[in-house]
């Protein structure tokens, strides 16, 4: 018999595993697919594996910031009911870009629901993200803060996951579609417009390489590490 959350699931043509993570939109989705796919090829290994699974919260104006804040209260809330009636536990994480947006929802979603919990049940794509497996979200929260200081006031979205020579190739290949760049402590936040995001994400599926893909592939095992599953044999 399915549960709460399984029924809901079923309606937003999500495929559920017993980990989640709930991610802004479908380019998120797409990336991480893209990573999944290569290092299985490479590897033998398959990052989705073990119950864990990703999905958008939602296409275009139903997604974004605002859409994992309303999912992933409603998903947590049904996924509790469910352990409470003996249906088993899911796990349902929601991942934010590091921008101000983010950060801002990040913020709102912890208060909220006081039972979601920031490094715990909802992270910020920081330039650097500890690999670690710990119930203690408080200090994963410092030591991930300490971690990204070289990086305050830096954006990071997905797409700044891709390796430095395919985002020079495809800004070479496609002049205009960079609006603004930032950098700090050797990291390259680039502003693309909608065109350009869908660009570079068409050319990343064309393009890209395995190690254009590694900092992907490392941030599905980090995802893996919080969701309390296996990762160390995964990671390049």
């Amino acid at each position: 018999m399915a549960g709460q959350f399984e029924r809901y699931a079923a309606d937003k043509k999500w495929t559920p595993g017993t980990a989640n993570v709930l991610v802004e939109g479908t380019t998120d989705v797409a990336y991480l697919q893209l990573a999944k796919e290569a290092w299985q090829r490479e590897s033998g290994h398959d990052l989705f594996g073990d119950g864990f699974a990703v999905f958008a919260a939602g296409l275009k104006d139903d997604g974004g910031v605002q859409g994992v804040t309303r999912e992933l209260t409603t998903c947590h809330n049904l996924a509790r009911r469910d352990f409470e009636n003996r249906m088993g536990e899911r796990r349902i994480v929601g991942l934010f870009d590091d921008d101000h947006a983010g950060r801002k929802q990040m913020d709102l979603v912890c208060q909220l629901d006081f039972r979601i919990k920031p490094y715990r049940d909802v992270f910020l794509l920081h330039p650097v993200m500890p690999t670690v497996r710990t119930s203690d979200w408080q200090a994963l929260r410092n030591n991930t803060l300490r971690d990204n200081r070289p990086f305050e006031g830096l954006d990071h979205e997905i797409e700044d996951l891709l390796s430095e020579d395919l985002l020079r190739e495809f800004e070479h290949a496609n002049p205009g579609v960079v609006t603004s760049r930032r950098e700090r402590a050797g990291r390259v936040h680039r502003d693309l417009t909608p065109e350009g995001k869908r660009l570079l994400r068409d050319h990343a599926k064309r393009e890209a390489l395995m190690e254009d893909l590694l900092d992907l592939v490392r941030l599905l095992c980090t995802l893996r590490a919080y969701l309390g599953l296996p990762f160390d044999g995964m990671r390049p």
